[in-house]
């Protein structure tokens, strides 16, 4: 099946995204009814598994209206493999600082002798054996993306986009802040100033550019400085504001 998220990224359209990390197939069920071009279901900072993210994504994909995207816990290929085995074929990978890192990402994700992704003949990826083109068709589905949360892989960006397989980057505001030593100042010139100079390096380099952004005035920053898909908040956020909004109108 074609990537479409990746599609869009190589025609330079852009995509509107909500993070989720609430690790409920009902909660993704109910964003998914939403339209966002994509939802990344995340498991760095949450309390999912494979097998949560499994069920979520089936919720999602469900509703045939918003992309899947899955952040692993690591750049580790004991942690990527089974996502790529259960069909999550577009990867966030956190914490990519060099051009080492992203191979080591890039190499995860590909059979032998590209990578060392280790082969499972029947599994959801190749739709259980029924899709007799997945060993042929899935490199170019692949869509990954590595994360650039320090000083140092902005540092290096033209060396990790230069990684053959490396499809996007994605620009992490939070850590970068508190690699800067300026954790949460998310109004910060200099912190703001790195990441436009990121971006404009990112497009020289002819890839596009993410990022996860919860203020509306930043989504918009982030859309007008040239990011090609943004993630404009989070599930949790969203109901946590939610509640507190609709308590603050009743409880004085």
């Amino acid at each position: 099946m074609e990537n479409i998220f990746k599609k869009k990224l190589l025609e330079k359209k852009q995509q509107i995204g909500l993070w989720s990390n609430l690790c409920s197939e009902i909660t993704a069920d109910i964003i998914a009814g939403a339209g966002y071009d994509w939802i990344l279901l995340d498991m760095e900072h949450s309390a999912n598994d494979t097998k949560s993210v499994l069920s979520q994504a089936q919720a999602i994909q469900a509703k045939n209206k918003s992309e899947v995207l899955v952040r692993p816990p690591w750049n580790d290929p004991v942690k990527i493999k089974p996502l790529l085995d259960y069909g999550f074929n577009s990867l966030v990978i956190p914490m990519v600082n060099n051009q080492e890192d992203a191979q080591k990402a890039v190499m995860a994700c590909h059979y032998p002798p590209k990578g060392i992704r280790g082969v499972a003949m029947s599994q959801r990826g190749n739709d259980y054996t029924r899709d007799k083109n997945y060993f042929k068709n899935i490199e170019e589905n692949i869509c990954l993306i590595p994360q650039l949360e320090t000083v140092n892989s902005i540092k290096n960006i033209s060396s990790i986009s230069a990684v053959e397989g490396v499809t996007a980057l994605f620009i992490g505001p939070a850590d970068l802040s508190a690699d800067m030593g300026i954790l949460g100042q998310f109004d910060n010139k200099e912190l703001w100033l790195l990441i436009e100079k990121a971006v404009s390096e990112i497009k020289k380099n002819n890839k596009s550019v993410g990022t996860l952004i919860g203020r509306k005035d930043l989504v918009q920053r982030s859309i007008d400085i040239g990011f090609d898909f943004v993630a404009c908040g989070t599930d949790s956020n969203l109901l946590a504001k939610g509640s507190d909004d609709l308590l603050s109108v009743f409880k004085k």
